[in-house]
């Protein structure tokens, strides 16, 4: 993932292409600026890890037009969640009508930092646990039967989150009528009966490793069943733990905010870019054959 390869007017087509812009209210003054173009300077302020001021001026450079400050956090601080989470599910989607079948779904919790840094740098033991300037997303990816990884949705939670509750809601987004695979992959964090009862119902096998102890052995038999399924195919699940360190290589594991809310609308930022990068390098190359063929033609 190149940061290079995602430039501003290349996120605002992509984001402009699928955000769909409600109409408008009747009460109230009419939109300047489309959410469109307030999500895609917050995009690429996330993947460049610009302040709003930076993010401001660079979009002016680019654009050649950019919202007032206190419009731009205002319009920032009032977009919802859902808005980011819709944008990465039709990303998935158009990624996936290039690939036709996914092998698998991993799902896995990451955290990321916000506001206070330096004191997570010198805190140790139970003190560091105090520190509540961070935020929990479990995303769910999916795994083509090439080895492609897809981020097919994601849900955020505050610091210490219940990881099991972020992956059930995040179960939820999930059309199992579009996204089909195999099984889903996750560590023994997510060994809950709900989770497996939940997968089933979606028509995914539970390959989720069960926890099991000398003196407690399992007996439910969807427990049974994901124990099996983990043996088969839970050493696939390093791919998710491979696109985290991908991700924060990139963008990195802090934000430079002050509110819990924008960072969570940062975490799933952070995913958006990766699927726009992978659709964006799909149609850089699709542009580059179409022009080679086209020359071979003006050859002959």
């Amino acid at each position: 993932m190149r940061r290079s390869k995602l430039r501003l007017k290349t996120i605002f087509k992509i984001t402009r292409a699928i955000i769909n812009e409600k109409p408008l209210a009747f009460r109230g003054r009419p939109k300047t600026y489309s959410d469109a173009f307030i999500i895609s300077i917050f995009l690429y302020q996330t993947l460049k890890n610009l302040s709003y001021r930076e993010a401001l001026e660079e979009a002016f450079d680019i654009l050649g037009r950019r919202p007032a400050l206190s419009t731009y956090h205002y319009r920032v601080s009032k977009f919802p969640k859902q808005s980011l989470k819709i944008l990465l599910q039709e990303l998935a989607r158009k990624l996936l009508a290039k690939e036709h079948h996914l092998f698998s779904f991993i799902s896995d919790g990451t955290g990321f930092s916000y506001h206070d840094l330096y004191p997570l740098k010198f805190l140790r033991g139970s003190e560091i646990r105090k520190v509540k300037a961070h935020i929990r997303v479990v995303p769910i990816i999916g795994v083509t039967s090439s080895g492609k990884r897809i981020v097919i949705t994601a849900e955020t939670g505050g610091p210490y989150a219940s990881e099991v509750k972020l992956l059930l809601e995040a179960l939820t987004e999930i059309d199992p009528v579009t996204f089909k695979a195999e099984c889903l992959i996750a560590d023994k964090c997510y060994d809950s009966l709900k989770v497996m009862e939940k997968l089933v119902e979606l028509g995914l096998k539970p390959a989720i490793k069960v926890k099991e102890t000398f003196r407690q052995k399992v007996k439910h038999p969807l427990r049974k069943d994901s124990r099996i399924f983990w043996e088969k195919w839970g050493r696939n699940r390093y791919l998710i733990e491979s696109l985290f360190g991908t991700v924060k290589l990139k963008i990195g594991s802090h934000f430079r905010v002050r509110k819990e809310e924008i960072a969570q609308k940062r975490g799933l930022a952070a995913f958006v870019l990766y699927n726009m990068y992978l659709l964006a390098t799909f149609l850089y190359i699709s542009l580059l054959l179409k022009n080679y063929f086209r020359t071979l033609s003006y050859v002959r």
